[in-house]
């Protein structure tokens, strides 16, 4: 998600909140409490309606490897998750 055209494309419809698990010793409860098991590799990562639903948590160490993952299926897995319609910037209007 480093990637300037990554970053763009989530900021149209994501509120991204990086969270510092430190070596598995901090903010552990978050990740508990959004169902993402650390253990399995991070990144991991949650994403939750605007209503703080969970729609989809990371179980599988799925972006464990995101280093590797090309542009494309990073891109892929977001697009299927991005609110249904409108962009964030239009809903805000």
């Amino acid at each position: 998600m480093h990637k300037p055209e990554l970053a763009a494309l989530l900021a149209q419809d994501f509120v991204i909140v990086k969270v510092d698990v430190g070596r598995y010793t901090k903010n552990l409860d978050l990740a508990e409490k959004y169902g993402v098991p650390l253990k399995k590799g991070i990144p991991a990562l949650a994403v939750l309606d605007p209503l703080g639903k969970v729609l989809y948590a990371m179980d599988q160490g799925q972006f464990a490897d995101a280093r590797h993952m090309s542009y494309e299926s990073i891109k892929a897995f977001f697009e299927q998750w991005k609110p249904k319609g409108s962009q964030k910037s239009k809903a805000e209007n």
